[in-house]
């Protein structure tokens, strides 16, 4: 996703992130003003030390004088460790508020958007959006904007307290000062490139990857394994070497900084040194501006330190802002107001449907069809040709170009789309299992029905396995489906659908990965469902397609046959042959 910002760019991420601070509720504004209390009490910290160590060298004075101020210092001392504490508190927990708002507004524009948008952009750099993206925020909201606020108040403060005092020590504070924030903003531009093309390697990375993990069986089958690892150790090494270049220009730039601060602080003490040996100045003012020097470039020194953080945050949010201006097509919210109610059964139908993805030719073209209320309806055909993309605009992810989805006469609009898929159920062909136990994956909650979810598992053909389980529906399963076979993680997925009971099931070939048994099982369960409702089926296997009510046939965006299996077998044509290239295969047939 990521890629070389410009200028414009740039300044609407780094707009965008400060119009995130309302997120914190309070919380940043609350770290932002301890902290600079904390810089005010500092002030007032460095002119009682500088007062204790006048009175005892020059003054002379006893312990048990000194003894109520030394009371006092350690109070102050206790009182800033405190508010230190409190800031930094407030100021992770706003960072941490602001994230989670954040990745809530990617997830649920993500899920607007539906899975067309996810394949087309990448699973990977979309996760790696909402993880790694979202958490290089914690800086930038945590450290880089709070320094910020304390380089407007603190200096200020100092300023204005030593000017009256003297007002030579003021005006080396005054010019030195700002060639620490030119220095880091002139190092800052080279390093802001960088930190760009950094996120946008580590996308890469990412998406190779994930690439490589989805795709190891294929590389074992075909001895593409060492080819590949040439090729990870390659984009690894590539993503190293530029991590390596950024970690440079931010020592350089710590470094400059430091520096600028060291001549400064050496500058204002050579000066009162002098004027001390020639009796131009007092001690005791002398002692307290030189303990206020290094306090006084210390945000400087540390806006130098979070300024990458502020950059790395803008190279991600420039995605987010990008992924959050996708445009959904949604109509006012009167138009959803005024919606018509959707209503079962359903009659699904198309009509002169066509479509075709940004920069390619049309991947649906004249699209008519009727799906009647209920039965199984099934879709075959080669890859590329266009299923996926049908039953995306049926289901109201992507919009067509031109033509219409119709819903019992009714247009599927955008303002419709959320109405209308509470009526569906939508289970992929290798239906995704999380962490947790069975009856959580079943129902995808917690707090589930235990007799629905023992019902759904005799549907999916999968209760007599976990029956047998010890902790039964409690049983615990691993990401992915760690701990149970294929068969048994497409069982569990399709046991949901049957747990939610969709009016609409959607289902890309429910039968993969399946043994003969568990096969007939499923596909008997589907059978008697589809009695009652909407099934439709994005079907491979012949098993799967002879029992359907209608199938069509689906070449380059077209639907060139439909009718029953034994209508189209009769047609002999594309149907026909891919029964015919299929039969050799025996039991588990294709189509």
């Amino acid at each position: 996703m990521s890629q070389q910002l410009n200028a414009d760019d740039t300044k609407l991420a780094n707009r965008w992130l400060k119009q995130q601070k309302s997120k914190s509720q309070g919380l940043l504004v609350k770290a932002i003003a301890l902290g600079s209390l904390n810089g005010l009490v500092m002030i007032g910290q460095m002119a009682l030390l500088a007062w204790i160590i006048d009175g005892a060298i020059f003054k002379q004075q006893s312990l048990h004088q000194l003894t109520p101020w030394l009371a006092t210092l350690g109070l102050v001392v206790l009182l800033r460790a405190g508010l230190g504490y409190a800031s930094e508190r407030f100021s992770q927990r706003g960072a941490a508020k602001i994230k989670h708002e954040i990745r809530q507004e990617l997830l649920q524009k993500l899920v607007t958007l539906g899975p067309a948008y996810t394949r087309q952009h990448g699973q990977t750099a979309l996760a790696q959006l909402l993880h790694q993206g979202v958490e290089s925020l914690q800086d930038y909201f945590a450290g880089y904007l709070p320094v910020v606020a304390y380089c407007a108040v603190i200096p200020l403060a100092v300023l204005a307290l030593v000017f009256p005092m003297d007002w030579l020590a003021g005006l080396i504070f005054l010019f030195t000062a700002p060639f620490i924030p030119f220095f880091m903003i002139l190092i800052g531009k080279r390093a802001e490139a960088m930190n760009q093309q950094h996120w946008a390697k580590l996308l890469r990375m990412s998406s190779h990857f994930l690439d490589i993990i989805q795709g190891l069986t294929q590389l074992k089958v075909f001895n593409s394994a060492k080819q590949e690892l040439a090729a990870v150790k390659e984009i690894s090494d590539d993503y190293r070497r530029q991590t390596m270049k950024i970690l440079r220009v931010a020592f350089l730039s710590s470094f400059f900084l430091e520096f600028l601060a060291s001549v400064s602080i050496a500058l204002v003490a050579v000066i009162f040194g002098f004027r001390l040996y020639y009796g131009e100045a007092s001690y005791l003012i002398a002692l307290w501006v030189l303990l206020l020097a290094p306090e006084f470039y210390l945000p400087f020194r540390n806006l130098g330190t979070q300024y990458h953080a502020k950059m790395a945050g803008a190279a991600a949010a420039a995605d987010m802002i990008k992924l959050l201006a996708e445009p959904e097509g949604c109509e006012t919210d009167a138009a959803k107001t005024s919606a018509p109610q959707f209503k079962a059964p359903f009659t699904l139908s198309c009509e002169s449907l066509n479509y075709a993805y940004p920069g390619r030719s049309l991947t649906l073209s004249d699209i008519n069809l009727t799906f009647e209320q209920t039965g199984i309806y099934a879709i075959v055909g080669e890859s590329g040709a266009g299923k996926s993309t049908l039953i995306d605009i049926l289901l109201g992810f992507n919009q067509a170009d031109s033509g219409q989805v119709l819903i019992n006469g009714e247009r599927l609009t955008p303002a419709l789309r959320d109405q209308w898929l509470i009526h569906c159920g939508w289970i992929a062909q290798q239906g995704h299992i999380f962490f947790g136990s069975i009856g959580y994956n079943v129902a995808l909650t917690n707090d589930y029905d235990v007799t629905k979810v023992n019902k759904a598992l005799v549907q999916a053909g999968l209760f007599d396995f976990v029956n047998k389980q010890p902790e039964q529906l409690e049983t615990a399963v691993g990401e992915g489906g760690l701990g149970l076979s294929g068969g048994q993680s497409q069982r569990l997925a399709l046991s949901r659908a049957f747990y939610h009971q969709p009016d609409v099931l959607v289902l890309d070939e429910p039968s993969s990965h399946l043994d003969k048994d568990s096969e007939e099982k499923v596909l008997q369960a589907i059978t008697a469902y589809a009695k009652d409702h909407l099934v439709i089926v994005i079907a491979h296997r012949l098993h799967t397609v002879k029992q359907a009510k209608q199938i069509l046939v689906m070449s380059q965006g077209q639907i060139i046959e439909q009718g029953s299996h034994q209508q189209l077998l009769a047609l002999q044509g594309n149907y026909h042959a891919m029964v015919n290239v299929s039969q050799p295969r025996g039991g588990q047939q294709n189509a």
